[in-house]
């Protein structure tokens, strides 16, 4: 029976210089984390590895508080793959989330995130297979597990840099196999971010290449205003116009923006994606969601939500996860989902281990056993140092 004896969160800082419509990442952090297990392989414990999402600092305090001395407690039987050899994830949630209230889904839901992506990459590390391949067996529908739509995020607002900044990075990225593109909007009047917008359709090749990002920025004094100016321009979408709870603006914007709009990065849990989808004015045919996967409890708590999506009447493909690292593409690609977001520049977040390419905006991934995130070149360093 598989135990878990260990347990390490480090906290990374992820400080640089820009920002976007809402916040600078001037003080941002993100934890790393390790799950120690006995089963020896090649004269090594097997380790399930998670790293953050990026935008809304670490989790150490909540993990180190209380849920990994709940996890180190509990006796193996209670997360005990019934199955086979290993850990069940979903048995696993089950155990960290034992006494927690109802609601308050904030920075819980991170912490309990990233114990549960550590848990999905230790299964698929001791059944030997990549996390695609785990996740497409445990919930099947992916025609092409291995695979999946990716599109290159970035045009963020950086210090000294012109109006032509989006349009010099996304052809950097199209000499790198993507197709269709984000930057990020609503950070300078209307009149001078066109300039902006208009120079990046541009160099993506047309605007239904090419999606913003508000990041929830816009108020009811200015979001009519914004997406009337952009609405003519027939985007690939717009997203996050406004703040995650404010459903009945979102509603009116669904009602009256023509084209897809994209949310839900910032809505961690099942119950906030009902409310959105009860609330929110979003038209399963046209737009799509974005639930932050590792922020929002795990893929124990996105397979919930899968399921109510479906119920709901709205297709898998209608979800693109934000995130932009690699659970999401394993998640992405195995789950069949619409597609993944990855920042190319970005040192940590925009690496794919060997074996991984991506094509005409398509990314395949490799064979590399759980997620590969400890054989990425921005990551492999911080895991070294935690296992040294």
């Amino acid at each position: 029976m598989t135990r878990i004896v260990n347990f390490i969160e480090k906290t990374i800082s992820l400080a640089s210089g820009m920002r976007n419509a809402d916040i600078n990442f001037d003080t941002m952090t993100a934890s790393a984390v390790v799950m120690v297990s006995d089963v020896m392989r090649n004269g090594r414990p097997l380790v399930g590895v998670a790293f953050d999402s990026i935008g809304r600092y670490g989790h150490g305090a909540l993990l180190q508080e209380r849920f990994i001395p709940r996890l180190l407690n509990a006796p193996p039987s209670t997360y005990a793959n019934p199955h086979g050899p290993g850990i069940c994830p979903h048995r696993l949630w089950s155990v960290v989330m034992a006494n927690e209230k109802a609601g308050g889904h904030g920075e819980r839901a991170g912490a309990v995130g990233l114990i549960d992506a550590a848990a999905w990459d230790l299964q698929a590390k001791i059944e030997d297979k990549p996390l695609w391949a785990l996740l497409n067996e445990k919930f099947p529908g992916a025609s092409t597990p291995n695979q999946t739509a990716i599109y290159a995020s970035g045009g963020h607002y950086r210090p000294n840099e012109g109006l032509d900044g989006p349009k010099q990075e996304i052809s950097r990225y199209c000499q790198r196999g993507f197709t269709r593109f984000k930057i990020k909007a609503g950070g300078l009047p209307i009149e001078q971010d066109l300039v902006r917008i208009e120079m990046a359709i541009d160099a993506a090749g047309g605007a239904e290449n090419l999606s913003l990002d508000f990041n929830a920025g816009l108020t009811e004094a200015n979001a009519h205003d914004w997406l009337n100016a952009v609405k003519g321009r027939q985007l690939a979408w717009v997203e996050e116009p406004v703040d995650p709870l404010n459903y009945q603006l979102l509603a009116e914007l669904c009602h009256a923006y023509p084209g897809a709009i994209s949310t839900g990065e910032n809505l961690f849990s099942f119950a906030d994606t009902r409310n959105l989808l009860r609330y929110g004015g979003m038209r399963p045919n046209k737009d799509l969601l974005n639930m932050d996967i590792s922020l929002s409890y795990g893929l124990v708590e996105y397979g919930r939500i899968l399921d109510l999506l479906a119920a709901c009447g709205w297709s898998r493909s209608a979800c693109i996860p934000h995130a932009g690292h690699l659970l999401s593409a394993h998640a992405a690609a195995g789950l069949g989902l619409g597609g993944h977001e990855t920042a190319p520049d970005h040192p940590i977040f925009g690496q794919f281990p060997e074996g991984s390419s991506i094509v005409d905006g398509q990314l395949r991934l490799g064979d590399i056993p759980g997620t590969g995130l400890e054989h990425t070149a921005g990551l492999k360093s911080i895991f070294s140092s935690i296992l040294s």
